[in-house]
């Protein structure tokens, strides 16, 4: 998903890989996060990953991360918002639509069904493999995993205005 108000809508029981492909080099500035709506079941935030968070530094220059750097512009979070990682995994039972609300920075995502195995396999390749870092893990396997930042069970005219923080 490219432009904004592109979505998807996601139905089942599985682990979903959302990637972001942040793009400065096009528009940088504030970066208005995609929303999850209209949630029907459960939904949880168990893993990133993808070897690098997206402010790491890209090469040996540490002002160029993935959010940007001296040349292009930095894209900036809005406040409280957890710094993503270039692949984020959830554990869906149930449906969600997934909203890209595209407005000040460029940013892409794409969204592809996975499974726990190629889950691990992610967050355990490191610096030794060619990775900036380990990924995270966040599932406890006792269904006190989060739920992502920005996801409500309603189904907002403007998917922009989703809370946060919301209380699903």
């Amino acid at each position: 998903m490219n432009h904004r108000g592109e979505s998807v809508t996601l139905r089942g029981t599985g682990y979903v890989l959302v990637r972001r492909q942040i793009s400065p080099q096009y528009r940088s500035g504030s970066l208005v996060m995609p929303a999850w709506t209209g949630l029907k079941g459960r939904l949880f935030h168990v893993a990133s990953g993808g070897g690098r968070r997206m402010d790491d530094p890209l090469g040996a220059d540490p002002d160029v991360t993935g959010m940007g750097g001296p040349a292009v512009g930095h894209d900036v979070l809005p406040p409280g918002t957890q710094q993503m990682w270039q692949n984020e995994y959830f554990c869906l039972d149930g449906s969600v639509t997934l909203t890209q609300n595209e407005r000040g920075a460029d940013y892409g995502l794409s969204v592809f069904p996975t499974t726990w195995d190629a889950v691990e396999k992610d967050v355990t390749t490191g610096p030794a493999q060619g990775a900036r870092r380990y990924g995270l893990v966040r599932d406890t396997g006792d269904d006190s995993a989060p739920v992502p930042q920005y996801l409500t069970r309603a189904t907002p005219a403007d998917t922009a205005t989703v809370p946060q923080r919301s209380r699903v």
